[in-house]
């Protein structure tokens, strides 16, 4: 029998030249978060998906260079094959479906805790002080702060842990703190600023919940709505401190940098006089109720994703005047009902698995 991790990490990528470096970048944050949950001897494992991967190129966890000497960490990826990709609106105008890639992972994730991560961000050391504690409670999601940093020398992945560590917190950078939420929203007091890179909170909640809920190739919104979710059931959210920190390096195709919201002329002029002559409750009810302003993601063209009214503040407000969450994903969610190809990158003491 198997025993189970404390902590599952769940990531996922392709290998299709995302951006200039990526490949070498998530090579160096994989080998990092090993080095680092090994470092703490925290039973735990990592969950990789290889989502629609091309086929003129090799896998990306191929080109993962792990350290040796580990006893607490186990590594399997998943490969997700052109098929379960190809059926979704505008897959035809990105290689990538995050929803999708994050939920087949969550769903063969093991860990008593799980988060999903960016494949490409890394963790401040006090990170994984707060984990070995091993104090986590089951009715709590833990939140922190990205910060994006600027990387002008792409030589420092290659440096030993600890003098990259050193060098990642050097670097000037630019927090994702709490937000504070417009007060006609009426939404819970949660920190979903950047949420999708650390949410760490019970393998229980994100089984109950179905992981993310359903979407778009344009995954719009779907990290905040888990919160807000999860709030709904009960799940309280606690902030570590400022030191635990998520770094993420800085690239063209951040999500945030490519989505834009789109206006039509008579949806402006309504907005306007809604706020100016009645209040800006009225035109948030307008904006919910008519969907706009739409918003789109560069690079997929075809796609206008709702507005976040009305995809995230209208559950999001429900749920926090007490309406309970239901998920919306079907029960095959993640993949569940495919034996995906997988493989055991590395194999911790702990894990007694099946090859």
């Amino acid at each position: 029998m198997t025993a189970t991790p404390y902590v599952s990490f769940v990531t996922y990528g392709r290998n299709d030249g995302y951006t200039e470096s990526y490949a070498g970048r998530a090579s160096r944050a994989m080998q990092s978060l090993v080095t680092q949950l090994e470092r703490a001897a925290i039973d735990s494992e990592i969950v990789f998906v290889e989502w629609n991967p091309p086929p003129d190129r090799p896998f990306l966890f191929d080109q993962f260079e792990l350290p040796g000497d580990r006893r607490h960490v186990s590594v399997r990826a998943y490969i997700a094959p052109p098929e379960y990709h190809h059926g979704h609106p505008g897959a035809a105008e990105t290689g990538f479906f995050a929803t999708e890639a994050a939920n087949a992972g969550i769903r063969r994730a093991r860990g008593r805790f799980v988060t999903p991560k960016a494949s490409d961000s890394f963790f401040s050391p006090d990170v994984f002080k707060m984990i070995a504690r091993h104090d986590l409670d089951a009715d709590c999601m833990y939140r922190i702060d990205r910060h994006d940093i600027v990387v002008d020398d792409e030589s420092m992945w290659s440096l030993p842990e600890d003098e990259l560590m050193a060098k990642i917190t050097s670097l000037p950078s630019s927090p994702h703190a709490w937000i504070d939420q417009s007060p006609h929203w009426e939404l819970r007091d949660l920190h979903t600023n950047a949420c999708g890179d650390f949410t760490l909170m019970s393998g229980a909640y994100w089984q109950y919940l179905r992981g993310h809920p359903r979407s778009s190739v344009l995954s719009l919104d779907i990290d905040s709505l888990v919160l807000h979710a999860a709030a709904g059931l009960g799940v309280s959210e606690r902030r570590w401190p400022e030191s635990c920190r998520v770094y993420k390096p800085v690239h063209g195709r951040l999500h945030s940098e490519r989505l834009k919201q789109q206006w039509r002329p008579w949806q402006r002029r309504l907005d306007r006089f809604l706020s100016e002559k009645v209040n800006d409750k009225a035109a948030h009810w307008a904006r919910t109720t008519f969907d706009y302003p739409r918003r789109k993601v560069r690079g997929v063209d075809s796609l206008l994703g709702p507005s976040i009214e009305k995809n995230f503040v209208y559950p999001a407000s429900r749920w926090a005047k007490g309406e309970k969450p239901v998920p919306t994903q079907p029960e095959n969610w993640g993949l569940g009902d495919v034996d995906l190809d997988s493989r055991v990158l590395c194999r911790a003491a702990w894990d007694t698995a099946a090859p």
